[in-house]
């Protein structure tokens, strides 16, 4: 297989990879403005959208070189196979979890891929980039990455916890006429996460990119051309144009969500995902919006959250990066090992 070849399959399957990330991210990004019934499921699919394309194209790369520091294998044609194999792994995962309407974790199921991978064409983990946990602001490799999505859930539990308290103390004697005020002010907290989930994830699949042109000389380590956030973002954004109505009915039936459940999910969910963009932090939209409604459900009636299906998701959640990892590993040992299918 000639290194062109093998860039253009990389590429290909990047954005299959990102298409389906906007299908699963995003079915959960619409998902509590839908419940709570403040926006209609064709509006939020456009504003979602709308917003996902912008956020990618205006995001900047924090997150790419985060991901671009995964791995220390160097920058030649050897890597192609390895991050075709990351990528096709992620998809199976994400096709899977999307037949069965689970939210899961497309950033998980991606580091899964990308160590499964590195696992088998190296034979052990000599080419994993660790980091350092030293400092947690300047923690680095996959130390970085694993921090970000352990605590992203964390605090969006929090945010969604302490914001619905402090929200209802404040409003405690407002009329329920105030329900239409929240419904509107919806329209602008969906954007603000979907901007924050397009410059998030729209990234991650960019520095994949990024290595594989880097590995085959077509451009200089850590250049970011225009072309690939371009299609990158469209690849986004009709990933979310493919909205997968049971994930939004899986995520919006954590708790009977009403106009200012929503508000507060969306609003702290967004100022996490905005924050985790602008320093680097790679985290799991999914994995933030449904600990926000849970920390929402939590804070007003504990005995109304549909525990059953929240640990559901966190099953899934667990099984993400191992799954995805077998995968990858299967994937290049079959096609690249066993069939002798190298870059040349």
């Amino acid at each position: 297989m000639s290194v062109y070849f093998a860039v253009v399959l990389v590429v290909a399957l990047g954005l299959v990879f990102t298409y389906t990330n906007g299908f699963q991210d995003g079915s959960s990004v619409a998902a509590s403005t839908i419940a709570s019934r403040a926006l209609s499921r064709h509006q939020a699919v456009f504003l979602v959208a709308l917003f996902e394309l912008l956020g990618a194209m205006l995001g900047g790369s924090s997150v790419a070189n985060t991901i671009t520091g995964i791995t220390s294998w160097p920058r030649e044609p050897s890597l192609l196979p390895v991050l075709a194999s990351a990528l096709t792994a992620a998809i199976a995962w994400n096709f899977v979890t999307k037949a069965f309407g689970i939210p899961s974790s497309s950033t998980h199921a991606l580091v899964g891929g990308v160590l499964g991978a590195l696992l088998a064409a190296s034979g052990g983990w000599h080419y994993v980039k660790w980091g350092e946990l030293n400092h947690l602001v300047n923690a680095t490799g996959i130390c970085r990455i694993v921090l970000s999505l352990l605590c992203s859930p964390v605090v969006g539990f929090l945010a969604g916890y302490v914001g619905l308290m402090v929200s209802v103390a404040v409003l405690r004697r407002a009329t329920a006429e105030l329900n239409v005020t929240l419904k509107k002010m919806q329209w602008f907290a969906v954007p603000v996460l979907a901007f924050g989930h397009g410059a998030n994830d729209s990234q991650k699949t960019m520095g994949i990119i990024m290595l594989a042109l880097a590995s085959a000389g077509y451009c200089q380590p850590g250049e970011m051309p225009l072309w690939v956030r371009g299609i990158t973002a469209v690849a986004l954004a009709l990933g979310v144009v493919s909205l997968v109505p049971r994930i939004i009915r899986r995520v919006g039936s954590i708790y009977r969500l009403r106009p200012l459940h929503g508000l507060v999910s969306e609003a702290g969910s967004g100022v996490i995902v905005l924050i985790a963009s602008i320093t680097g932090g790679p985290l799991s939209a999914s994995q933030v919006i449904a600990s926000t409604v849970i920390g929402v459900g939590t804070a007003e009636r504990k005995k109304g959250v549909q525990w059953i299906i929240a640990k559901d998701m966190i099953r899934a959640w667990c099984l993400t990066i191992p799954s995805a990892g077998a995968v990858a590993w299967i994937v290049y040992y079959v096609i690249f090992d066993c069939l002798g299918l190298s870059v040349r």
